[in-house]
């Protein structure tokens, strides 16, 4: 074992050793609702290794992505591909317009009612994402304040909800902003810039809940004349960046995530 990011012990990624551990979930007579979570920082292939879990299990995965649940805001959040969502089950994906609020409150709702679903089938679902409040909040089965519906309203249970297999994907941190500094390049190749101004012209508020995200609030910058597109790349990066930093820091809290090393 090697520390790959601080803290973290991190095996080298080996997908047969995940299935061996998938095997002893399915084998587990526990009668918790099963589950396994595919978590880490932005651009550590976390989608692409649930994508082929969900296939080689024939299961469903169930976003835990607060950005993805936006309708329309496709390049900037790094969405499945359209094939991707055709050839597996997604859930909490394009559910929302882009005014609409959502909340980790409204995340635990609707992903308590389709893991028990999917378990019903005798499945176990893919959890993927990097919003470790959501994930953390459902794992451990926190107690919110429903009037108040904010996330700082909560209190936590000390104990996992689910019989979970918690996996988390890491690197080193100069191959993580390496990552990132590429995929952002590949959103602004992809139109970034043309994805917001059409969600502009469709007449989607600048203030809206989804404009808020990392990579459309830069854009509206640069739209509005603040910022060079060369400006805005590197801005949108080192967001990103800061925003990997708070992840990595956040997952320090849930100490039975497993992690792997990925390397490419």
């Amino acid at each position: 074992m090697r520390n790959v990011v601080k803290e973290f012990p991190a095996e080298p990624f080996d997908l047969q050793k995940i299935l061996n551990l998938i095997k002893i979930l399915q084998d587990d007579n526990s009668p918790q609702e099963k589950v396994i979570v595919i978590l880490g920082a932005t651009s550590t292939g976390k989608s692409s290794l649930a994508i082929k879990l969900a296939e080689i299990l024939q299961t469903e995965i169930i976003s835990a992505d607060s950005m993805a649940v936006y309708k329309n805001f496709d390049v900037g959040t790094a969405k499945p591909t359209a094939e991707e969502l055709k050839k597996i089950p997604h859930h909490l994906i394009n559910i929302l317009s882009a005014e609409e609020k959502f909340s980790v409150v409204e995340f635990i709702r609707r992903a308590e009612k389709i893991i028990a679903e999917i378990n019903l089938q005798k499945k176990i679902p893919v959890i993927v994402g990097g919003t470790g409040l959501y994930i953390q909040a459902l794992l451990e089965g926190y107690h919110f304040d429903r009037e108040k519906s904010q996330s700082k309203n909560f209190s936590a249970t000390g104990k996992l909800n689910y019989n979970a297999l918690v996996i988390g994907l890491t690197t080193d941190r100069e191959k993580l902003y390496n990552r990132i500094d590429l995929r952002t390049k590949k959103m602004f190749d992809a139109g970034l810039v043309e994805e917001v101004q059409r969600l502009l012209s469709a007449g989607i508020s600048a203030d809206a809940q989804a404009m808020l995200g990392i990579g459309y609030k830069e854009v509206l910058e640069h739209l509005q004349d603040k910022l060079t597109v060369e400006e805005t790349i590197s801005k949108v990066a080192q967001d990103t960046r800061n925003f990997a930093k708070r992840q990595l820091t956040w997952f320090r809290r849930m100490n039975y995530i497993k992690w792997f090393a990925t390397e490419d």
